[in-house]
């Protein structure tokens, strides 16, 4: 069953594991627990996104947080994120067993090279993240294990690791970090659901008709034009670089020949 909002025109998928609503604006409101810091969820322009209009940025310490988790056992999560630091290692994603975010079930940082998720349970030390925007999903279930995939579809592929969970239930999230570092951190489309995967957007549907065609180069040139850019709803960036660019028109033209495809992302 899905249960986090899918927010229109919002390509960060801010939401919580229980709730449901939507808007039209770019906006952090739907988490419930507050903001911290300065996080820009705006105009596309200079905030990289991988899907819709907007995203979330910080260039400093920043957060929002999510309280609608009720004594959850359960909870698969799925976020992009596209880290340019020049240093730190920041504490990406928390969740936590109570309200008031004290009492850490599992965390992941990211030094902009490699992730490290950590359960209290155990840790999976280094794993390779990529230039650009980074696909992050977790499984986890208290008291017994959380899989985690980098840049894997989590419908299709196997767990990048698994590792022991810590004995509890889920009560509250937060996305971005208090942590120090320099440079910049952006978050899109965050999703989470009980118990079904999430897996990976459909990257390189610029139109957002759930396919991948010649239709959708002709988008990302629409938007990557100097003059009268036309914003593509779907998800124009191919190559995950973080820009719109003739280089994203032609991956999408290979991603949909018939012979030889090489998809996106």
């Amino acid at each position: 069953m899905k249960i986090a909002i899918r927010l229109t025109y919002l390509c960060l998928l801010l939401t919580g594991i229980l709730s449901a609503s939507t808007t039209m604006a770019c906006t952090t409101d739907a988490w419930d627990g507050g903001i911290s810091g300065s996080p820009v969820a705006g105009s596309p322009t200079p905030v990289s996104r991988v899907s819709g209009l907007c995203a979330m940025q910080l260039s400093a310490a920043g957060s929002v947080k999510d309280t609608k988790p009720t004594a959850e056992p359960t909870a698969i999560i799925r976020f992009y994120v596209f880290a340019q630091l020049t240093g730190g290692t920041p504490v990406i994603f928390e969740a936590f067993s109570d309200e008031g975010a004290t009492a850490s079930l599992l965390t992941v940082s990211f030094d902009g090279t490699n992730f490290v998720f950590d359960t209290g349970a155990g840790n999976s030390g280094n794993v390779p993240g990529k230039a650009g925007w980074n696909l992050v999903e977790l499984a986890w279930t208290g008291g017994d294990t959380m899989d985690y995939w980098v840049n894997a579809d989590s419908l299709s592929e196997a767990a990048t690791g698994s590792m022991s969970a810590s004995a509890g239930t889920m009560e509250s999230v937060i996305l971005g970090t208090s942590d120090s570092y320099t440079g910049t951190l952006t978050f899109d489309d965050y999703e989470s659901h009980r118990n079904n995967p999430v897996g990976a957007l459909l990257i390189g549907d610029s139109d957002n008709d759930g396919n991948v065609a010649l239709a959708d180069a002709v988008g990302v040139l629409k938007e990557a034009r100097i003059f009268n850019s036309e914003l593509q709803v779907g998800t124009p960036d191919c190559n995950l670089d973080g820009s719109i660019t003739l280089n994203d028109a032609v991956r999408i033209l290979q991603a949909s020949r018939i012979f030889n495809a090489i998809p996106c992302g």
